[in-house]
């Protein structure tokens, strides 16, 4: 039961981090800084799920942590180059 369990959290999680990725790079950031967040509860849900000493089932968290730790980098620099772009303004004729 708790391998299905941690399978099927662990595909919900993967596609999760999809989406995000998708809205990164839609320049979506604000969207997919809200739903980072989810992300890393369910990491958090998934790593208790984890049996003690299974090297396959601590590979895929660690995998799913980098790949959020990647997001939240490249959220955090889009945030930031969106807020600093500068405002054109119009040409009077």
């Amino acid at each position: 039961m708790a391998v299905n369990q941690f399978s099927d959290i662990s595909r919900d999680l993967y596609n999760q981090i999809k989406y995000i990725e998708n809205l990164v790079k839609g320049d979506l950031f604000k969207e997919a800084d809200k739903l980072l967040s989810t992300a890393e509860k369910t990491c958090g849900n998934l790593e208790s799920m984890m049996t003690p000493d299974n090297r396959l089932q601590s590979h895929i968290i660690s995998n799913r942590r980098q790949e959020i730790d990647w997001l939240h980098k490249d959220i955090q620099q889009g945030l930031i180059k969106k807020q600093s772009k500068p405002v054109k303004k119009r040409k009077v004729k």
